[in-house]
């Protein structure tokens, strides 16, 4: 892909016309003292340049554009492989943009580009089209930090991800890795929920035995299953139940009687045992002993007691006889009745030992599926287990297999990756001669999600000017790499700020030899002081071809008509900051 033009639908819009080589955007200030906060466009339209151009070519909705443009349009012309495409967007319509004369919407725009400039009809999470393009194009004040930062708040999967694939590091190995890292932190979660868990945490921590315990469940649950098998619900149970109490306490009545007539027929049969044999002759006798002389008369009399007496004794014995018949004879009929309500009983009893209630056919049924339950659930708890242990097992021989993947993958790419190293540092040295300087790209072997490690140095590259160099030695080296059909490469004046005025010097001398030997467009922006710096520095011919000749537009900001936009517009340029 190379830039042909930036035109816009707005007569007071200062076209960009682009070249082949390097393109220089010159910004100048009628006052010094004025500039860009790096937030809000107060400039001539430099950095402003970078933003549409990422507006062209799909990059997510710009809020500010919609208040602040209403009606405006903006059309970029571009080529790829010498084929000519044109892409308009539209302030007022940003989810969708005309494409070669066809309305589509931004994600299909997007899938075209990934294909047309890539190669590429998929790509993994955290690659998309915005993440590569960002890559030849540095758009935000925060993608100047770092020189592998091109996208704000990017993370270093993201980072490693983008970066290596356009440096043309096999990016499935990278992919691979972060997968197999997304599956142990799901695993570590498992390990966590288990711990969690009060149930669980017993068989974890070792403190029971799962085996053991569902052994003793199995046999519980047999157990009750058995007595469900054989039992029987009544549904009358309850009336049968109330029935047998109350036979059992008219049982009781009957054999407490029993007692009483029992007794009774013992102290008639014991009264019946004593006899009271007395007659008048032995009466006479006793007296006649004692030497008593006792009248006829009083004999007689005697003899009429005596005889009374004995007529007293038969009748108690009749009546005793008369009573023990009476009591054989209710007791007999008790007896009877404690048989009969025996046999009742014992039928109901029977009947209700063979049967049950519901309820208590419930509870039982109840009380199975819980200890089914608790089975199931500690025989799951089992497989969890197991199937976590056997997780990190393999999550562990998967990062050693990988490991030794990439090791074999470096290797074999030995020599792509010292061409890569070799590079950075030639590009570098054109810099800095006397500064150690080199490209880092080794397996990371840590259990995390980053494959390689790629890293870029130069010596003091914490100073003012040296980080600049660095962040442009390794945009060149991706666009060297050439693993896209991106044939361009875009810095806003950010860049060049803190260089030292030789640096600058080279930078513009070196991309001038690179854009004739490898035909690649170098698009910067650039502030009238930078120009003014490196002057000095070039030979007059030098100034004139390299820098002069490739000035393609200059803003100035004397006037709102001498901006970009031609109009006095305030945009947001950093409020959105989406990738």
């Amino acid at each position: 892909m190379k830039l042909i033009s930036l035109t816009s639908n707005m007569p007071s819009f200062h076209s960009v016309i682009f070249k082949e080589g390097v393109n220089i955007i010159l910004g100048k200030q009628a006052s010094p003292t004025k500039g860009n906060d790096g937030n809000t466009y107060n400039g001539v339209g430099k950095t402003f340049i970078i933003h549409l151009i990422h507006f062209c070519l799909g990059s997510n909705k710009i809020s500010s554009f919609e208040g602040n443009l209403s009606n405006w349009s903006f059309t970029l012309k571009f080529s790829i492989d010498g084929k000519e495409y044109i892409s308009t967007r539209y302030a007022d319509e940003q989810n969708k943009l005309t494409f070669c004369g066809e309305k589509i919407p931004l994600k299909t725009f997007r899938a075209k580009l990934l294909s047309l400039c890539f190669n590429i009809e998929e790509t993994p999470n955290y690659m998309t089209w915005n993440t590569l393009f960002s890559r030849y194009a540095r758009r935000y004040r925060s993608s100047y930090i770092n020189f592998d930062t091109f996208v704000p708040k990017e993370t270093d999967y993201s980072k490693l991800l983008n970066n290596g694939f356009l440096l043309d590091i096999d990016y499935e190995l990278i992919v691979k890795k972060r997968n197999l890292r997304d599956k142990q932190d799901s695993a570590n979660k498992t390990e966590k929920a288990i711990k969690k868990d009060p149930v669980f945490k017993q068989y974890y921590l070792g403190k029971n035995d799962a085996d053991i315990d569902v052994t003793e469940l199995n046999y519980k649950i047999n157990q009750l299953q058995s007595e469900l098998n054989s039992f029987k619900v009544s549904s009358n149970y309850h009336e049968l139940e109330k029935e047998a109490n109350d036979k059992s306490f008219s049982k009781k009545k009957l054999e407490n009687k029993r007692s009483l007539i029992n007794s009774n027929i013992k102290n008639i049969a014991i009264s019946l045992n004593q006899s009271i044999d007395v007659n008048a002759d032995q009466l006479l006798t006793v007296y006649k002993t004692a030497n008593v002389e006792i009248p006829d008369m009083i004999k007689e009399k005697i003899n009429n007691v005596m005889a009374f007496h004995n007529e007293l004794l038969k009748s108690r014995e009749i009546r005793l006889k008369k009573e023990l018949q009476k009591n054989n004879t209710h007791l007999f009929s008790i007896e009877n009745q404690i048989k009969e309500l025996g046999e009742e009983m014992d039928r109901l009893l029977s009947y209700l030992n063979s049967h049950g209630a519901l309820e208590e056919y419930l509870a039982l049924t109840e009380q199975l599926s819980s200890l089914e339950h608790e089975r199931n659930r500690i025989n799951d708890y089992k497989k969890i287990l197991k199937t976590y242990q056997e997780t990190k097992l393999n999550i562990k021989a998967d990062f050693i297999s990988q490991d030794k993947e990439s090791d074999i993958y470096l290797e074999e790419q030995s020599d792509y990756i010292d061409w890569l190293k070799e590079s950075f540092r030639n590009l570098a040295k054109r810099f800095y001669p006397k500064k150690s300087s080199g490209l880092i790209i080794n397996n990371n072997f840590g259990e995390n999600q980053l494959r390689f490690n790629i890293d870029a140095r130069i010596e003091d590259d914490s100073s003012d000017g040296v980080n600049e160099v660095k962040i442009f030695c390794f945009d060149l080296l991706i666009l060297l790499s050439k693993v896209s059909n991106m044939r361009f490469l875009i810095h806003d004046s950010r860049l060049l700020a803190n260089m030292d005025p030789r640096q600058r010097e080279i930078l513009f001398r070196l991309m001038n030899e690179y854009t004739e030997t490898n035909e690649f467009q170098y698009i910067c922006s650039v502030n009238e002081d930078t120009l003014q710096s490196i002057e000095p520095l070039m030979k007059e011919n030098d100034y004139e071809e390299i820098i002069e000749k490739n000035i393609i537009l200059e803003l100035n900001d004397d006037s709102p008509e001498s901006k970009l936009l031609g109009v006095q517009v305030d945009i947001d340029l950093e409020g959105n900051n989406k990738k």
